[in-house]
């Protein structure tokens, strides 16, 4: 399917239109995750004693890359395809606004990539109706889009299997599990502040020490010691709960906003469209 085509409509592979434009849904895929798989999937490593030696297969790639993409596109009945991809590809840099605020960000990520990575890559760029941004993650560009009134008409859905996105409001598919669901505003924003506690080890931000998914559960479920403003809202509470807890270990609220920063994905209100640049999230 050529690039224009997969703008409009995704054509199943028995044919037509999967739905009419007035029922127009459009699957935002985890372009990331899908070409990391592919690539990896058609590639073996071999190792004589005197460093690795690759056995790729390209073709493989990219056709095991598309059957993923056209599989959940297809399962959803989607009318339209959205793929995200994180740089650097082409003229897009390698820059991580996250590594400017904690230079240790996915630092202990040491190991080869796949080879075939930014070729798969380039393929779905140069196939697909294809979203990047400089600074930003593919995780940041489906928050962005999903979370937007007007960027895409109709209804939109995340594909990824990546279970920080459950951050963004919105509709939600894992094609590896096959679980479809809806996010509200608070689920994400309870998310949010749980990974702001726990931090992510795969992401390399350490959150608060020595704080679990259990024991950040207990912080952002604590009793107030009196009546709350009826004014804030839950995620001002939560917020509260977590810089308490980071000063109850020595640290300030200044240490817990680097962590949340990093933790945050971005939605539409963290992104200033005309700089093309993230806004920083603030409690406040």
């Amino acid at each position: 399917m050529g690039r224009e085509h997969a703008l409009h409509q995704v054509q199943g592979r028995s044919g037509g239109l999967l739905l009419p434009v007035s029922e127009k849904l459009t699957v935002l895929i985890d372009g990331d995750i899908i070409a990391y798989k592919a690539a990896s999937v058609h590639q073996k490593t071999f190792d004589f004693g005197d460093g690795p030696v690759y056995e790729t297969d390209l073709e493989g790639a990219i056709g095991l890359a598309e059957n993923l993409i056209y599989t959940a596109a297809e399962k959803l009945k989607a009318s339209s395809i959205v793929a995200c991809l994180t740089g650097p590809l082409m003229e897009i840099s390698a820059r991580n606004f996250r590594k400017e605020l904690l230079p240790t960000y996915k630092g202990n990520r040491k190991g080869p990539k796949p080879v075939l990575l930014p070729s798969v890559k380039e393929y779905i760029r140069s196939t697909f109706d294809t979203k990047i941004k400089d600074g930003i993650e593919a995780d940041d560009v489906m928050g962005i889009m999903c979370t937007h009134p007007s960027l895409i008409p109709g209804k939109k859905v995340i594909v990824s299997i990546d279970k920080d996105l459950l951050q963004v409001p919105g509709r939600h598919y894992n094609p590896d599990t096959d679980t479809k669901r809806m996010v509200s505003e608070q689920a994400g924003d309870r998310l949010f502040m749980m990974q702001t506690l726990t931090g992510d080890i795969t992401d390399n931000y350490p959150g608060l020490p020595r704080v679990g998914p259990v024991k950040a559960a207990a912080i952002l479920d604590e009793e107030p010691d009196g009546p709350i403003d009826p004014e804030i809202t839950q995620l001002q509470w939560h917020w509260s709960r977590v810089v308490k807890a980071f000063e109850k270990k020595g640290l300030t609220e200044d240490d817990a906003l680097v962590q949340a920063r990093c933790a945050r994905i971005l939605r539409h209100t963290d992104y200033d469209f005309k700089r093309n640049e993230p806004i920083l999230w603030s409690p406040r």
